[in-house]
């Protein structure tokens, strides 16, 4: 839906969120209170008039909801769809004929208390949806720490040297490389699951598995998604990054993906031992709408290049939880996506690659810090 549908959402304010990533209604809905702070920053608009937008749009995602009518519903102080669902709909319908006797002209005709109640029923039905299992339970499960990549160089005579990344920076939100890729080959699909299925088929059948010990074609560092879909090439990183990126850009909420770091077995055909026989391995989980699961969501590995299962529906695979495909997944170091980063404590990757065909061990790669400006080699005129 088109932002200027949005109540008192000019043509001027609609260009100036576009070019920040929100391109459509259902864009604003997952904005947090940081988020539509910075925003607001970004394009000069009134905070309040983005929460404001954002309510609508909220609410809009209720069938019959019209623009016009989320204005009514939220002027007359309900501000959300879980807000609605507390709501009484005869003394709704009160309010809301008070409210117009004030703007007759903004709100016509009035909305049935039939319809009320039933967009009452449905609200009811969006909450319990996922419960207490939501987007805040998620983000804030496990603990967040910063997350630093120090595997790439700056290049040049004078200033050849190893520099620091923050790993969310490794993904970005409405990447028009990636819109394009999500639109040629249709990418997005009609519901998340498929579309998160969708995103693993298409890395797993278009990019080729090289790890850089065995191929000096690929480069030694994380690659960027626009740089993996037009190498056509990488190791485990950067096929689980590219995914992450598509299926962010291709409108699954960023807390429902994220980039694993962790061991999994070198030979998942055989039990593990004490002998050593697990290594690192990067790969792309997805919360996955999972209704048979007493919290409706549930975490699935989607692999591209170890055990990977692109032929099998997001409903049928074995849950993250349990270890995925043959138990082969085991200890999590970190995880990130593009707005969070989460770990026990701040770590700063200081190998180039994190698998080394599964073969890498933790303190290998994973170096803790305490302060991060100490790990950055600033330079700074003074």
């Amino acid at each position: 839906m088109n932002l200027t549908e949005i109540f008192s959402l000019e043509e001027k304010d609609a260009n100036s969120l576009k070019k920040e990533g929100i391109k459509q209604v259902e864009d604003l809905i997952p904005l947090s209170r940081s988020q539509i702070h910075k925003l607001a920053e970004k394009t000069k608009i009134d905070r309040k008039l983005i929460d404001t937008w954002q309510e609508h749009a909220d609410l809009m995602r209720l069938d019959g909801v019209t623009p016009a009518y989320a204005y009514l519903i939220n002027s007359i102080g309900i501000d959300s769809v879980k807000e609605f669902s507390l709501r009484n709909p005869k003394n709704t319908l009160v309010r809301m004929k008070e409210f117009a006797e004030k703007e007759p002209e903004k709100v016509k005709p009035l909305p049935t208390l039939e319809q009320i109640e039933k967009w009452v029923e449905q609200a009811n039905i969006y909450k319990q949806k996922y419960g207490e299992y939501g987007k805040t339970y998620w983000v804030n499960k496990w603990v967040q720490s910063p997350i630093l990549y120090r595997g790439r160089a700056l290049r040049g005579d004078s200033y050849n040297k190893v520099i620091s990344i923050d790993v969310k920076a490794f993904i970005f939100k409405n990447d028009e490389i990636l819109n394009q890729i999500i639109d040629q080959f249709n990418l997005k699909k009609g519901s998340v699951n498929e579309t998160a299925l969708t995103c693993q088929q298409f890395v797993s059948n278009n990019l080729q598995y090289i790890w850089d010990d065995i191929n000096a074609d690929i480069v030694e560092y994380w690659m960027f998604p626009f740089e993996t879909i037009q190498s056509g090439i990488g190791d485990c990183e950067d096929g689980a990054i590219l995914m992450a990126g598509l299926m962010i850009n291709a409108g699954i909420p960023s807390w429902r993906v994220k980039v694993c770091a962790g061991l999994v077995r070198q030979d998942p055909t055989v039990a593990p031992s004490s002998n050593g026989d697990l290594g690192g391995h990067a790969y792309t989980i997805y919360l996955a709408d999972r209704p048979d699961s007493e919290r409706k969501l549930e975490w699935v590995i989607l692999d591209w290049c170890y055990l990977a299962d692109p032929q099998i529906p997001i409903e049928q695979k074995p849950l993250a939880r349990e270890g995925g495909h043959k138990n082969a997944y085991k200890d999590i170091w970190f995880t990130f996506n593009d707005q969070n980063s989460w770990a026990n404590t701040a770590f700063e990757v200081t190998e180039g690659r994190i698998s080394k065909n599964q073969k890498a061990k933790k303190e290998g790669v994973l170096n803790s810090i305490k302060k991060i400006l100490e790990k950055v080699d600033l330079q700074i005129k003074k």
